[in-house]
């Protein structure tokens, strides 16, 4: 970027800052979370600059979301933001690999079970294992990454407070502590979560049950591994009548949360004062530690779709369109696909490169794979009552008597096993995070879709079929190892061609499209027609987020199909694609 430009938007963030009209913009991210910032981060590896706005005036410290899986680590390395690193600065699999189904945090333990894939196993299918990592750790590695980007002007202590769209885009008032501004723009990215002012203010209804629990998240500070070291893990389940909730472990010797769970209708969430949140941490750990309380606040479990992703020239992303139990740790990693999703395809329209009809498949693909999640995220949830039954019993009358009588010999239950057992799926949602798939007008001839019921969400089979991500293959490139998806073309399209297939690779390249040749820019131990299906002469049109676009036989005029397919999938007419689109 010159050094003109790059002032102009230094100019553009000042003005935005103190109260000025603001002139036309590509786009404006409302919501500075993970989501909003990938979708920022995302455009700039377009070519496209944003306005990212947050209204709150500094980071949040609680910390909210730990699981970052797969396929957010290998986006967050395709924009430059380093998933090794991540991965370094999480939780390794030896402290939060076990989820673990307690009386108390001092004991006694019912059972355990692994917390997803996260040791080396999983480096069959992917690069880089899940890890857990605090949110505030997260977003301050996406935060590092923006203030390095010119593309992306960012302001904290602005809120988009309302939003009216016109002929040419989008007119946004936006509301900061010097006053109220006018930001005019093509396009809007609400990612301000799940209490989206702008989807109420868009009118967008939620579809699901709104309020399933009510929890009060208490973050604290404790160095508990003398009580964890013998039994280290993420996620502690209490089921003693004493206390109740789950704690989570995102360091084990510093930073803890204990979500609480409460009646609202009992208790108002303003009553949970430090005074009144101490003995309920006491009564979780059960054993004496010193601890100090750092962050307390109320949250609502529920399970909600919107009922669409769009209006107009503005979108929805992460939790604004979409609300999700926490088991799973689905919520932060579906947003994180959306703003891929989303941010390829506006970069795409905005360019020229694709008609505006590409959008609406922005809803198409990524609400079927949110019920999908959300259908899981609940079912999950409502298996934990099978082990409360198991340890209370029948009669609540005695269930104290019960309990207490199989919390000192639990190993002489012979349903808990079975109980516990049964929470295996809730915490291997291995396929959910790799295996979804898409079918649109932005794929050549995808299958139908799995219904969400019908979806193994652990066992995950890596596909070479159109609307299936990429999957991961450890190759030979320049005499080292690295991932096959790390080679494609985040930015633009990709085609990945058979050993045989010049015919393909010549006319993409004549193209300037980013072309991979099997055998000749990289070595797979397998065979290219026993992985994909398709002889030496085939070849598989990548779109930028990955997912496979168009499946190509032997061909017979490859610069002409190259061209169709591609501009139907843009939703072009093949005549109509500008050259350097493809």
């Amino acid at each position: 970027m010159t050094k003109v430009i790059y002032e102009r938007y230094l100019n553009y963030e000042s003005n935005l800052i103190y109260g000025a009209r603001m002139s036309r913009h590509p786009v404006l991210v409302a919501g500075a979370g993970p989501v909003g910032c990938l979708a920022a981060l995302l455009l700039a590896r377009q070519g496209v600059a944003s306005c990212l706005v947050d209204r709150r005036h500094s980071p949040g410290t609680a910390p909210k979301a730990h699981a970052v899986n797969p396929r957010t680590l290998e986006i967050c390395d395709s924009i430059g933001v380093s998933a090794a690193a991540l991965r370094r600065a999480g939780a390794g699999a030896n402290d939060a690999g076990f989820v673990r189904f307690m009386g108390r945090l001092a004991g006694p333990e019912f059972g355990a079970l692994p917390y997803e894939r996260q040791d080396d196993a999983a480096l069959v299918y992917t690069p880089f294992p899940l890890t857990n990592i605090p949110q505030p750790v997260f977003e301050a590695a996406l935060f590092e990454a923006i203030a390095a980007e010119p593309l992306i002007s960012f302001a904290r202590g602005v809120a988009c407070t309302g939003l009216e769209e016109n002929a040419g885009g989008v007119a946004a008032t936006l509301h900061g502590e010097n006053g109220t501004s006018r930001l005019e723009c093509s396009y809007v990215i609400a990612a301000d979560g799940a209490n989206s002012r702008l989807r109420e203010a868009l009118c967008i209804a939620m579809e699901g049950p709104e309020a399933l629990q009510h929890y009060i998240m208490i973050h604290f500070e404790a160095d508990l591994r003398d009580l964890t070291d013998a039994r280290p893990g993420v996620l502690y389940f209490l089921f003693d009548p004493g206390t109740s909730g789950v704690l989570i472990a995102y360091d084990r010797a510093k930073t803890w949360v204990l979500m609480h769970p409460y009646d609202p209708a009992a208790t108002t969430p303003e009553s949970f004062d430090e005074a009144k949140c101490r003995p309920l941490v006491e009564a979780a750990i059960a054993a004496p530690v010193s601890f100090s309380i750092r962050n307390i606040s109320p949250w609502a479990m529920s399970a909600q779709i919107a009922e669409r992703y769009r209006k107009g020239r503005i979108f929805l992303a992460g939790d604004a369109a979409h609300r999700f139990p926490p088991t799973g740790g689905l919520g932060l990693n579906t947003g994180a696909v959306d703003a891929q999703n989303l941010a390829w395809k506006l970069a795409a329209v905005l360019k020229g490169e694709a008609g505006p009809a590409l959008l609406d498949t922005y809803e198409a693909e990524r609400r079927p794979v949110a019920i999908a999640n959300s259908e899981q995220s609940l079912m999950n949830a409502s298996k934990l009552f099978d082990i409360f039954g198991v340890l209370y019993g029948p009669d609540p009358a005695r269930m104290m008597e019960h309990y207490t009588a199989l919390a000192a010999a639990p190993a002489g239950s012979a349903e808990l096993p079975a109980a516990i057992e049964a929470q295996r799926p809730h915490f291997d949602s291995f396929n959910l995070q790799l295996g979804y798939r898409y079918c649109s007008a932005a794929l050549s001839d995808a299958p139908p879709l799995v219904p969400a019921s019908e979806i193994d969400i652990s066992r995950y089979e890596p596909s070479w079929d159109v609307g299936a991500h990429l999957p991961h293959r450890w190759v030979s490139r320049g005499g080292k190892t690295v991932s096959l998806l790390s080679l494609r073309d985040p930015a633009g399209f990709t085609l990945l061609a058979g050993p045989a297939a010049a015919a393909w690779a010549g006319a993409a390249r004549a193209r300037g499209m980013h072309c991979l040749v099997a055998g000749e820019d990289f070595a797979d131990s397998e065979d290219w027609e026993a992985l994909t299906g398709l002889s030496p002469e085939g070849a598989l049109l990548l779109r930028p987020d990955g997912h496979i676009a168009c499946r190509f036989g032997a061909p017979i005029d490859a610069p002409r199909e190259l061209l169709r397919r591609k501009a139907l999938l843009l939703g072009l007419p093949a005549l109509a694609l500008p050259a350097h689109a493809i």
